[in-house]
């Protein structure tokens, strides 16, 4: 009986050390430590939502500096605003981290007029300021543009940056891309001194698109869209198909960086040729629209009888406009064999206001080759159509391919990326205009690449140069 008795107690104390070892395991066992991709993911996104709801309050760039200095001072982050408006958050390598540890320096863009455009850029250099570890010491520099400017305008000063100092530069791009190689760029301007007459015919039409996406070329670009392309398109078909018409106005976008959101003109024609006018706007419409009209609901293109305006512009002047708009490029120029579009060009304004004919147009490039031939043809048109051409502004490709410590840079971001995303990284030239063009200007020496941020990856980006940041192979022991 007694050594029954034993035998029990023995089985409860088992029991009791098995419920105890099983509670520890369910109830005290520590929480794991987030990893970086889920760090990252949750940051970017509170990052880009809070931006997104303070959109309203951001009327002007000073409301958009003071919002990102109010964040780095909640996040005891040392920040500072220079004369042009660009905010530089400082951020001191890790206490454990050695000395030698690489410095960095990462850049992005803000603009006011246009924020929806740098908001994912803005979040990831958020993102990065809050989750870099074991880093050596980072500089942030957010870039003051006006009316979506070109990057680096007013760049703040960076001769002071060690030679060794990795430069990263982001900005939103159609399509993922990490790239040594950045677009060159040229503003274009064609100027025409416009005669008037009286109009010979007897009906006027204002024909007009508007409520297109204006966006950045440098970012999603839908070169397709382009208002004044397309009104240039139906002169050019009036004229092909002898539709007499006299024109009286032309106007359209506000600047070469962006595509037009609108684009109008006013035409006369005969009132004989009426049906067969309104034939050919309702099938351009129709074109236009089945092209479009799905994805971009808001646009309207439409076309409606006007006041006879008092005066239109010479024959000999109109046949020269027409064949200029017709022959101009607009979109993709060209791709290399992979697909990886290498040049494109944007008529970002037209304008017939006091008797002067103003057309602006942007082209980017990473070949210098094709940049010089595009230069040429559109030279060679101005000549024929008996119009003045001048390159107001040229900024030059940046090649990083050059600089061995550039070439270093990529492949050891390249394995940050890998490490991050356990996928292969997309190193491609690009034609658009980046920031690295302006860096490389006042200090050439230091490696730079640029990292193109799209919807998709942009988390992967943030992520992938977090990694590269972590100095944690140079802690000291």
């Amino acid at each position: 009986m007694r050594k029954k008795h034993i035998i029990i107690v023995a089985a409860a104390a088992v029991l009791l050390i098995l419920s105890g070892s099983l509670f520890l395991l369910f109830h005290d066992k520590p929480e794991e430590a987030p990893t970086l991709n889920q760090v990252v993911k949750e940051k970017f996104n509170a990052y880009e939502t809070d931006l997104r709801d303070s959109l309203g309050s951001m009327n002007n760039n000073t409301d958009v500096g003071n919002y990102l200095l109010t964040w780095a001072k909640n996040k005891q982050i040392a920040a500072v605003s220079d004369a042009a408006g660009n905010i530089i958050y400082n951020i001191p390598a890790s206490d454990m981290v050695s000395d030698s540890a690489q410095p960095a320096a990462i850049f992005c863009s803000y603009d006011a007029s246009n924020m929806e455009a740098h908001i994912e850029e803005i979040s990831a250099a958020l993102t990065i300021a809050k989750s870099a570890e074991n880093n050596g010491s980072i500089q942030i520099f957010f870039l003051a543009e006006d009316m979506n400017g070109k990057n680096g305008v007013q760049m703040p000063d960076t001769s002071h940056f060690a030679e060794n100092t990795a430069v990263f530069c982001l900005g939103k791009t159609s399509s993922y891309r990490i790239s040594a190689v950045t677009g060159g760029y040229q503003h274009i301007r064609i100027t025409d001194k416009l005669h008037y007459t009286e109009p010979a015919y007897s009906k006027a039409y204002k024909i007009e698109i508007k409520n297109c996406p204006s966006l950045s070329i440098r970012g999603k670009y839908i070169a397709g869209m382009n208002p004044i392309k397309t009104l240039g398109s139906v002169l050019a078909n009036f004229k092909s198909t002898s539709l007499l018409f006299e024109l009286s106005s032309f106007r359209g976008g506000t600047d070469e960086m962006i595509t037009p959101s609108k684009a109008s003109m006013v035409v006369v024609i005969n009132e004989s040729d009426t049906a067969k006018f309104e034939k050919k706007m309702n099938n351009s419409i129709e074109k236009f629209y089945e092209k479009y009209h799905e994805d971009y609901p808001e646009i309207e293109y439409t076309y409606e009888e006007t006041d006879l305006p008092s005066r239109v512009i010479e024959g000999n002047d109109t046949d020269n406009l027409v064949s200029l708009m017709y022959t101009a490029f607009n979109g993709v120029y060209n791709r290399d064999d992979e697909g990886t579009v290498i040049a494109l060009t944007n008529i970002g304004r037209i304008s017939t206001k006091d008797s002067r004919l103003k057309i602006d147009t942007a082209v980017m490039c990473c070949d210098n080759l094709i940049m010089d031939e595009i230069s040429e043809v559109y030279e060679t048109i101005c000549g024929l159509c008996d119009m003045k051409f001048e390159i107001r502004e040229n900024i030059p490709i940046y090649n990083g391919l050059e600089n061995e410590l550039t070439a270093e840079l990529v492949e050891t971001f390249r394995h940050a990326f890998e490490d991050f995303t356990e996928k292969s990284m997309v190193e491609e030239n690009t034609a658009i205009l980046t920031s690295c063009s302006a860096i490389h200007e006042r200090n050439p020496e230091i490696p730079k690449i640029f990292c193109g941020i799209t919807s998709k990856a942009k988390q992967n980006v943030t992520g992938a140069i977090i990694t590269w940041l972590d100095q944690s192979d140079t802690i000291e022991e």
